[in-house]
């Protein structure tokens, strides 16, 4: 598989657990979120300095600070908590949040595994 078809194919991935979280493709957070979990996909190491690296490239790609990544971010998690959506998404793949309503962080660490296991 290409590259290019492969990023369709993590993308769409993405775009499914997204909608499956009621996060609607209208929220800005909802495309902050898939460029982290699709740039932790592919380098495994982003995770790990997500609020000083990651947010930072993901800012200066969108014109916006780093602390909007993060807020645009919570903004969707917190929407997708207020529809049921990460209760929904809990049950249907069988895992918990350590919290009720995970940090942006949480969120897309689990997402970026969820395709790394193969849970499509």
């Amino acid at each position: 598989m290409t590259e290019e078809l492969e990023d369709i194919y993590i993308e769409e991935k993405i775009n499914i657990y997204l909608l499956l979280l009621k996060i609607g493709a209208n929220l800005a957070g909802y495309k902050m979120i898939k460029s982290c979990v699709m740039k932790i996909i592919k380098d495994n190491t982003k995770k790990f300095r997500m609020r000083k690296n990651l947010y930072y490239e993901i800012a200066c790609e969108n014109n916006i600070s780093s602390e909007d990544v993060d807020r645009l971010m919570r903004h969707a998690v917190k929407v997708s908590f207020k529809r049921d959506g990460l209760a929904d998404f809990e049950r249907l793949y069988d895992i918990e949040f350590s919290k009720e309503r995970p940090s942006p962080r949480e969120l897309v660490c689990v997402l970026a595994e969820l395709y790394a296991i193969g849970k499509h």
